[in-house]
């Protein structure tokens, strides 16, 4: 390799943003070490002796005695020899296809040409800034950040990278774009009395027991307990792939109340024999979470004049009204299946009736004996002195 030279940059404008071109020591994974001219946008600066002056501190690790070369691959290198074949399948495949669509859609369209070791945090930054001006949610942005996150955080643990450009990037504040929708109890009511099997028993399961459709169309004829009046969770299933729970605190068991207990005694004796799923398709898999929706639910709901929903607004209502209803937080948790109580509180929204009985019950602390005014009442009186 030849002798390190120290290098100030050839700088220029390109639109609005500085650019720098310099030369660089990389390493290819199966090869050896190579000098390469770069490109690096620096940003918006006023004058040139700005921009020089983050050329100076960008060159400054290049220059000193201490560097050492890194690898040098593009992202979409990196993505299809490295990170694809070897870390996606160490994960579930509803992350898998996740992490898929993230990356072929958005990531390598924009970083798929550049080496990994030269995507700079203004990039980054100028990424996610652009994602957000195309309309793209929070929950997507925190997605994309992490993600790239994620990719570089890897190539750091095998040496290959000094940083993570994606570290520190700030997302723009969180919007909720649509109210999760809770279920009435007359829809439900309704919705019990007018559906057909299996969508009844399954809409039944979904809002009684508040379990993710994925850990629903999971579940086995063993997983349910008559005798015990519970349902355990054990397994979930995306894209008919049968996989663990979500988190660990989403293997659990799930009391069912006695008159729901017969509901679906009703359905394991009609239901078809041959199959081991508590709710079989014609072929002996699993229900198709849209299927259900698509052909059993939506149709009544349609015919009823109740608004559509998706399965997780069942989540929603199931929390609502247990956390309405003074269940603790804790129990509530568990009956979800959480990591975390504070994801336990985003899903329990205040009824308006809750909210009333509250200030109803402050003001009779406050106010045990209610006041009256009368002609009679010269002076005045002060509810608080």
């Amino acid at each position: 390799m030849a002798r390190r030279r120290y290098q100030q940059g050839c700088i220029f404008k390109r639109g609005k943003n500085w650019v720098m071109r310099f030369r660089k020591d990389v390493v290819n994974p199966d090869s050896g070490t190579a000098r390469v001219l770069r490109s690096v946008v620096l940003g918006d600066f006023r004058t040139r002796r700005d921009a020089q002056r983050e050329a100076s501190r960008y060159l400054q690790r290049i220059n000193s005695t201490s560097y050492r070369p890194k690898v040098s691959i593009t992202l979409q290198e990196y993505w299809e020899r490295y990170v694809e074949p070897t870390i996606l399948p160490m994960h579930k495949h509803s992350t898998q296809h996740l992490y898929r669509i993230l990356t072929t859609r958005h990531l390598l369209p924009t970083f798929g040409n550049l080496p990994i070791n030269e995507v700079s945090p203004f990039q980054v930054q100028q990424f996610i800034q652009q994602k957000h001006v195309q309309g793209y949610s929070h929950q997507t942005l925190a997605h994309l950040r992490n993600l790239l996150s994620k990719f570089f955080r890897i190539a750091i643990r095998w040496g290959w990278i000094d940083t993570n450009p994606a570290h520190g990037v700030e997302l723009p504040p969180m919007e909720r774009r649509r109210k999760p929708r809770v279920i009435t109890l007359d829809e439900i009511q309704r919705l019990r009395d007018n559906l057909t099997d299996p969508g009844r028993t399954i809409f039944l399961v979904a809002a009684l027991c508040g379990l993710r459709v994925c850990e629903l169309l999971a579940l086995r004829v063993e997983d349910v307990d008559l005798e015990a009046a519970t349902i355990s969770v054990r397994q979930s299933i995306y894209n008919n792939h049968i996989s663990t729970p979500k988190t660990r605190g989403s293997e659990r068991q799930i009391p069912i109340s006695k008159v729901f207990a017969e509901a679906i005694g009703g359905w394991l004796r009609v239901r078809p024999a041959k199959s081991e799923w508590l709710f079989p398709s014609q072929v002996g898999t699993p229900l198709n979470n849209r299927n259900v929706l698509y052909r059993h639910i939506w149709p009544v709901c349609d015919r009823l004049g109740i608004a559509r929903f998706r399965w997780h607004a069942l989540r929603h209502t199931f929390s609502t009204y247990q956390g309405n209803e003074g269940v603790p937080t804790p129990v509530l948790q568990s009956l979800l299946g959480h990591a975390h109580a504070n994801t336990t509180m985003m899903y329990t929204h205040p009824l308006r009736e809750a909210k009333r009985e509250a200030v109803e019950r402050l003001a009779g602390v406050l106010f045990p004996i209610v006041p009256t005014f009368g002609k009679g009442n010269k002076t005045g009186s002060k509810l608080i002195q």
